[in-house]
């Protein structure tokens, strides 16, 4: 185990990587890591060196806060958003209230989007219909989380860098209506949830799925067919479906997500163990399958399978027509039936429970050859970690959610070697590799004999 630091080795650590970090952005836009909005928002650039020593920083500031509060304020910090430490007497759940009023009163869209310039508080009550006397006191608590900033005090308000981005930012107000609906009514139900089908994996028993049912009057004792989940739901919810992909796609755009760590990261730049044949599963639109064939020549033909309606509206740009194909796939209900050399899940597994992952897997190895590979560009969690606290919240509270949204799961090495056994025994992990920076890893997976 390692050694405790004392919280003066922590302030030290804090202090020294602040100023090599300070030193290393220099002159750059967004250097001064201030949180004035501007126009274009100054976002910083680290490189992999630079990008370590923030991640210290903020390890290291979140260890000192925890131990100065000290056991019983920091689970008052972390259970109720507002606290106070003298007598820990708890407030109104503030988080959640002025998220609520940014989503559905759009409060961030209608203070002006330009540097500098204000509006008063009365003017965006009446703007937006909200009580004015409200409006200040959930404004005025957001601005004590550096949300926006009063441009003069109790009258006016504009936005400073942290609140701008709910306007700058496409599909942020898509995210928020995950953040104050369906994440909070999907947790109060989970333990519920866990107690009535216990070890279920079927996405309709999800914690999610009983609020769900709770809000329609349906009872979670009766469920017809447990296999039908959120997807489901919202499929016929147009305007629902369409919140659900702009945030997904929001959250794919993040830069630990770009899709040039996986290409970096598969050997195929040599020709000799680059496949011929590719199918990229659950591939939509072909936006992978298409850089694909752009960078990488010997790669002669991708195919992008999905469901029918998925792919109905995919098209093949010029200069791959012969290369780049699009086919109907099911594979929770069909067997792979399109030859390939190698083939692709990115971002699939997560969204499923082990039983329909084994069932995937079962229905890819019913189309493959001795030494064909699969590529599976997915989380990979490691071991908890001693000293990247933040790194562990982010990863486990992402496995969590998917657990309370779908019977999903984020999975370790072992996870996979398991899920893989269970499917087919043929199935050997061949490497696993996390690009520095990436949130996610690149796992080979070679069909053996």
């Amino acid at each position: 185990m390692t050694s405790q630091r004392s919280i003066t080795e922590l302030a030290a650590l804090i202090e020294k990587n602040t100023k090599v970090l300070e030193q290393g952005t220099k002159g750059q836009p967004g250097g001064d890591f201030s949180l004035t909005f501007t126009l274009p928002p100054a976002a910083v650039k680290l490189d992999s060196s630079l990008e370590t020593v923030r991640n210290e920083i903020l390890e290291a500031a979140d260890e000192l806060k925890v131990r100065l509060l000290g056991p019983f304020a920091y689970i008052g910090a972390v259970a109720w958003p507002v606290t106070r430490l003298s007598d820990m007497k708890v407030k109104k759940p503030a988080i959640i209230v002025i998220f609520d009023c940014l989503y559905r009163f759009d409060i961030a869209g209608n203070v002006p989007a330009t540097p500098g310039e204000s509006i008063t508080y009365d003017a965006l009550a009446q703007r937006i219909g909200m009580p004015v006397d409200d409006l200040r006191r959930v404004l005025q608590t957001a601005i004590a989380y550096r949300i926006f900033e009063e441009a003069e005090p109790e009258v006016s308000v504009r936005h400073n860098a942290v609140s701008a981005i709910f306007t700058l930012i496409p599909g942020i107000k898509d995210a928020l209506s995950l953040l104050v609906e369906d994440n909070p009514n999907g947790a109060r139900r989970f333990v519920e949830s866990v107690k009535r089908y216990p070890g279920s994996g079927e996405p309709g028993h999800s914690a999610l799925m009983f609020a769900e049912r709770a809000m329609r009057g349906l009872s979670n004792d009766d469920i017809k067919d447990p296999s039908k989940g959120l997807f489901d739901i919202i499929a016929d919810d147009p305007a629902r479906l369409t919140r659900f992909r702009n945030t997904m796609g929001m959250a794919t755009r993040a830069p630990g997500y770009a899709v040039e760590y996986f290409l970096d990261s598969v050997p195929w730049s040599d020709a000799a163990r680059c496949p011929k044949r590719v199918v990229d599963i659950g591939g939509a639109g072909g936006d992978l399958s298409k850089q694909i064939l752009s960078r990488y020549p010997w790669v002669q033909s991708a195919t992008s399978v999905d469901l029918p309606e998925v792919i109905a509206t995919a098209e093949t740009p010029a200069e791959l027509e012969g290369r780049l194909s699009f086919k109907p796939y099911n594979f929770l209900t069909e067997t792979m039936s399109y030859p390939a050399d190698a083939y692709l899940f990115r971002h699939i597994f997560h969204d499923w429970s082990d039983q329909y992952a084994v069932k995937i897997f079962k229905n890819l190895a019913v189309g493959l050859k001795e030494g064909t590979r699969v590529w599976i560009n997915e989380v990979v969690l490691p071991q908890l970690s001693e000293r990247n606290h933040l790194n562990d919240q982010r990863q486990r509270g992402a496995d969590l959610l998917m657990k309370v949204g779908f019977n999903g799961k984020e999975r370790s090495r072992r996870g996979w070697e398991a899920v893989l056994a269970e499917a087919n025994p043929r199935f050997r992990i061949e490497s696993i590799v996390k690009p520095e920076g990436a949130s996610d890893a690149v796992i080979e997976i070679v069909f053996g004999a």
